[in-house]
């Protein structure tokens, strides 16, 4: 078996008839740039509060992958990821209270639905909340037919042949393996065409499956998925990318852009530091 064939990583949500990719290179990079981006935060965090981010880089970067300038994307802890997602789209975050931006987001998508803007709007869930707030927007959401996506996230791990049931909300639900960068871009890519077109809201389910042993039996749900980086790396590799020229290219950035905002903070401190000296001594 040659190298190739052993690191391939099949994903049929890729794939087009007869095996073709319906993505394109400049897209397949886009995807690993977001979701490289978002691992590096995750795992130079420190005390900023990102190690939140470890295990999430595929569905944000899945969704995240076709928002144009001007989408709206509320998560619980939008913050943390916007000053990633705003070089890839103007998306609009702040930080109010997640039910408050839930409520203003959905009555911006009543106009969008109405003007036709084109314009989406993406909620992440983080699969506990469930509130009254959240039945009734998705509620109107389905009613009015808004270009919405309710992105959840399920917290236990799943079997391929796990058959329970989500609720039973009157709109597309989709299961997808949250570690999958390419099967997550795919379910999203569809779903905001979709929304776009007028079609109303879809509801991505963020699964992670339990893997098989050779001999078919379950492991434990520690062993789910692997890391979505490193999936995405072998199945782009498979592909003849170059994704070690890529992934240098990256960091680099990322490295680059930390250490200005490192620069860019201390700076201020110290002229915050000056301005109060300055008004110590006039005093």
């Amino acid at each position: 078996m040659t190298i190739e064939a052993r690191n391939r990583v099949p994903s049929a949500a890729a794939n087009g008839k007869n095996g073709h990719s319906l993505i394109s290179d400049a897209k397949f990079r886009r995807l690993y740039e977001l979701a490289l981006k978002l691992h590096l935060a995750s795992e130079r965090a420190g005390g900023d509060g990102l190690t939140w981010l470890r295990g999430h880089e595929a569905v944000f970067a899945g969704v995240a992958g076709d928002l144009r300038d001007g989408d709206v994307v509320v998560a619980e802890h939008g913050g943390s990821v916007e000053e990633i997602l705003r070089g890839h789209a103007g998306v609009r975050m702040d930080r109010r209270s997640f039910e408050e931006r839930v409520i203003e987001a959905l009555s911006d998508a009543v106009g969008d639905r109405m003007r036709k803007t084109g314009r989406i709007t993406v909620v992440f869930l983080d699969g506990v909340r469930g509130g009254t707030i959240l039945q009734e927007a998705r509620a109107l959401a389905i009613a009015a037919k808004l270009p919405v996506l309710f992105v959840e996230e399920q917290q236990k791990a799943r079997g391929a042949n796990d058959k329970k049931k989500q609720p039973a909300f009157e709109y597309p639900s989709i299961p997808v393996d949250t570690q999958d960068v390419i099967a997550m871009y795919r379910v999203a890519h569809e779903s905001i065409t979709r929304a776009r077109d007028g079609g109303g809201p879809t509801h991505i389910v963020g699964v992670r499956w339990k893997l098989a042993t050779a001999s078919g039996r379950k492991r434990a749900a520690k062993a789910a998925t692997q890391d979505a980086v490193e999936h995405l790396e072998q199945w782009l590799i498979a592909r003849g990318l170059p994704v070690q020229a890529w992934r240098r290219e990256i960091v680099a950035e990322f490295e680059a852009n930390r250490r200005g905002q490192a620069f860019a903070a201390q700076a201020s401190e110290s002229l915050n530091e000056d301005e109060e000296t300055e008004t110590r001594a006039i005093a």
